[in-house]
């Protein structure tokens, strides 16, 4: 055993190497996975605009220009920055494109809340807005405090990741919170209020 322990420690083998298995991974691999990415990003987004127009109607439309302009922002803003969008990078993106959709949902309901009160379309509005602000506020900073945490701590994928979720989130709440608004009222003084 002692001699054996000895061989095993300090002596060379003369034994020729064998080819069990073997495995090549190139870049067509990395190109598949952001196709497959892209792919879930379309589905992702599109199901959740049918969903907001049939369920929202109006608003659902609202929420759907928000959405778009807040892919549109987001895509400017990683442009800018000269980010390269890997797979963790797309998960960022449909995970902001949830909370945008999270932060509409939200506003939308506190103004269904506020007509179910019996205030006027435009104090509705105003109401509904203000109440669902700080819910947003504090959903989005605490997100975000994990995105800075993510770029601050992590390596390449997930900087990434950190980089795509932050700018999302930004985005969102600018959306969410002014465009909206903004087409609101301009509905409302554009014609005369309906239900």
């Amino acid at each position: 055993a002692e001699n054996i322990t000895i061989t095993l420690n300090n002596a060379k083998f003369d034994i020729p190497l064998q080819k069990e298995y073997e495995y090549k991974s190139g870049p067509e691999l990395g190109s598949k996975m952001i196709y497959l990415g892209s792919f879930a990003f379309i589905i992702g987004i599109s199901c959740i605009i049918i969903f907001m127009i049939l369920y929202y109607r109006i608003s659902g439309i609202i929420a759907s220009i928000a959405l778009i302009m807040n892919i549109i922002i987001m895509t400017s803003v990683l442009s800018i920055l000269g980010a390269t969008l890997t797979l963790p990078g797309i998960a960022g993106f449909i995970l902001t494109i949830g909370i945008a959709v999270d932060a509409n949902v939200i506003i939308f309901e506190r103004i269904k809340e506020e007509i179910r009160k019996g205030n006027p379309p435009l104090s509705a509005i105003e109401l509904g807005y203000d109440k669902a602000f700080i819910t947003i506020l504090d959903a989005n900073i605490t997100t975000l405090l994990t995105a800075v945490i993510l770029y601050l701590f992590g390596t390449g994928p997930i900087k990434g990741f950190a980089i795509t979720l932050g700018s999302g989130i930004l985005a969102s709440m600018f959306t969410a919170i002014y465009v909206t608004r903004t087409i609101y009222q301009s509905l409302y003084y554009s014609k005369s209020p309906k239900k």
